[in-house]
């Protein structure tokens, strides 16, 4: 049966599909404690609903994600792990978790899993992987705040002339399997165009992977991307290991943080890329594999190739779409888009009711140079909003923040009783001055067309008319 066709049965009908088809199966509520199993995972465990339900998950399988899941709400697919079994023994098994959603709030976390045989490589059966696709679609539709919403691109904010241009080449990346390199700054929304990319791609069916380099001991990476056989080292799984590649496969895998990768890795990195297989830890078996690279750095690839850091034929393979995420400072205008957009997340996640911000406050944000970016951004308002819990959000809230930084240059400007009053009013009073007589100019130029004018100043139309509302031009 189509995905197309699976879409349009009810949540509960395939609900009730997919329970007839897995081995086994858990429902937890919103804290991870067990609601319901079935049978077959009670044969499997030896553990009956009785026996577990109201009981936090993590007490009976200690290396679970669910916890995970209910935390990030993301869906996770094809996690192996190792079941603890009434008897003391260990079961491997393959795990999927959904997370549920009930009016936009998360409800609980669907978790189904396949065991795993010595022999038999574990692989999700077609008709499950199809089940589970059309149901995890629904349930993205519940979700508010998703980061695969029904456009990724959506969840990209900003309409500044350099935030189209990406958007923009995210959607040609997006149109074929190439690498693609993104560089951008540290908290710039790498991620978010990984993701986006996957998502737009013919690949979306398939899973994206991530991999953090610099978050895996060196030694363990390798195993990490190739996997490894059955008794391949000291420590190894019973059964051995897929890698990352294997599970990635026809899907696309993330390389966050490349810049970190060891050196002595990179030439098996730049074979399984150029070879189009790999070969796991332990054996002599090459593996086909159709993975698409999709690559993160926060610092230049090329900057490491001249320092030799980084191998210049591996950066040649990763840099045949390079996509270059502005940094905050670079996009100004776009600041308060974001701060709307992140309120209302911060609202719904922190079960808060902030009404909104000042403008005076959204103008001097605007004037700090940001550079943690869109994630320094979020931990400010998060904290800002702490701080003012149900009121609008004003500048004393923000002050104590920016105090502390050892930048004074880079700080907003913002009238302080260590200034001098006069010199900061004749400075803010020219600054309008200026501003207003070259938004009249961009009018008469362009006759009024507000978009011109816009795109003209290299800010959004948001701005310009809050902007023409202050100098009583509108």
């Amino acid at each position: 049966m189509a995905i197309r066709e699976l879409e349009k049965i009810s949540t509960k009908a395939l609900m009730q599909r997919i329970i007839s088809e897995l081995e086994g199966l858990i429902i937890t509520d919103a804290e991870g404690r067990y609601i319901y199993v079935n049978h077959r995972w009670s044969s499997l465990t030896g553990y009956t609903l009785d026996q577990v339900k109201g009981r936090y998950v993590r007490e009976i399988v200690l290396n679970s994600r669910v916890d995970e899941v209910l935390k990030s709400q993301k869906f996770i697919s094809g996690d192996a792990l190792l079941l603890n079994i009434r008897t003391g023994a260990e079961v491997p098994v393959y795990c999927s978790y959904t997370p549920l959603f009930h009016e936009g709030e998360i409800e609980g976390c669907f978790v189904y899993m396949i065991p795993k045989s010595e022999h038999d490589s574990m692989v999700i059966p077609p008709n499950v992987t199809t089940l589970l696709e059309a149901l995890n679609k629904q349930l993205l539709l519940l979700r508010p705040h998703s980061v695969l919403i029904s456009n990724p691109l959506d969840n990209i904010i900003g309409d500044s002339p350099q935030i189209l241009k990406t958007k923009d080449e995210i959607i040609c990346a997006a149109r074929s399997s190439s690498t693609v390199l993104i560089e951008g700054e540290t908290g710039s929304g790498k991620e978010l165009v990984a993701h986006a990319i996957h998502e737009l791609s013919m690949r979306q069916n398939h899973r994206l992977v991530k991999v953090n380099c610099a978050a895996i001991p060196s030694e363990l990476l390798e195993a990490e991307f190739f996997g490894y056989e059955e008794g391949s080292f000291t420590g190894a799984r019973r059964g051995g290991q897929a890698g990352k590649f294997e599970v990635a496969n026809n899907g696309s895998l993330f390389l966050d943080e490349i810049n970190q990768m060891p050196f002595s890795l990179q030439p098996k990195l730049l074979r399984a890329l150029q070879e189009r297989e790999i070969e796991r830890i332990g054996s002599s078996t090459t593996i086909p594999i159709d993975t698409r690279i999709i690559s993160a750095t926060n610092i230049p690839l090329r900057q490491l190739v001249r320092e030799g850091k980084f191998r210049s034929d591996l950066y040649f393979r990763l840099n045949v779409i390079k996509i270059r995420i502005p940094p905050l400072r670079e996009r100004r205008s776009d600041i308060p888009l974001l701060i709307d957009h992140l309120l209302k997340q911060l609202n719904l996640r922190l079960n808060l009711q902030i009404p909104g911000i000042t403008e005076e406050t959204v103008e001097r944000l605007m004037e700090y140079s940001w550079p943690g970016n869109v994630r320094e951004l979020q931990n400010v308002l998060e904290r800002a909003m702490n701080l003012a819990w149900f009121e609008p959000l004003e500048w004393k809230y923000f002050s104590d923040y920016f105090s502390h930084l050892d930048d004074p240059a880079a700080l907003p400007a913002k009238p302080d009783a260590a200034w001098e009053p006069k010199k900061l009013s004749t400075l803010r009073q020219r600054k309008g001055a200026a501003e207003r007589e070259m938004l009249v100019e961009a009018l008469e130029m362009f006759h009024g067309n507000k978009t011109a004018v816009a795109r003209e100043l290299g800010i959004s139309r948001t701005i310009l008319y809050q902007k023409l509302h202050k100098y009583d031009l509108i």
